[in-house]
């Protein structure tokens, strides 16, 4: 068997074993293409971190030389701590570009807060409303 065929054998095998295990924690299998495509938008966003990481490395590399200030190996830009540490930039960025969207999309979605005439805010909503249980 080829390595290629064996690399995505593996993978499959534990692709198959996450969705089952989601199937049965509940998830719902048709949140998969969302998923999917939630995971190659982060795909590209480590790309993007990596190729900037290794262009500013480079570009950096180049300058300390170019100044005499010491020499820097080219290649050091391309260890495979690049890659993961590029990984972790486009989690974290992801992670905050959708909390960014979730705020904004819970703004949008809350009515404009309501003031009483003593200029004490209103709970949420358009009006003072009473509390589930409460006595009117």
């Amino acid at each position: 068997m080829p390595d290629s065929l064996y690399i995505l054998a593996v993978v499959a095998a534990t692709s198959g074993a996450a969705y089952a295990a989601g199937r049965r924690l509940g998830m719902r299998a048709g949140l998969v293409p969302a998923a999917l495509r939630r995971a190659i938008r982060l795909v590209g966003a480590c790309l993007l971190f990596w190729g900037g990481n290794i262009a500013i490395g480079a570009g950096v590399a180049l300058l300390v030389r170019g100044l005499g200030l010491g020499f820097i190996w080219l290649y050091v830009n391309t260890d495979v701590s690049v890659l993961v540490l590029s990984a972790v930039q486009a989690l974290v960025f992801e992670s905050w570009r959708a909390q960014h969207h979730h705020e904004q999309e819970r703004a949008r979605q809350t009515p404009e807060r309501a003031d009483d005439s003593t200029g004490c805010p209103a709970a949420p909503g358009l009006a003072h409303e009473p509390l589930r249980g409460a006595r009117e």
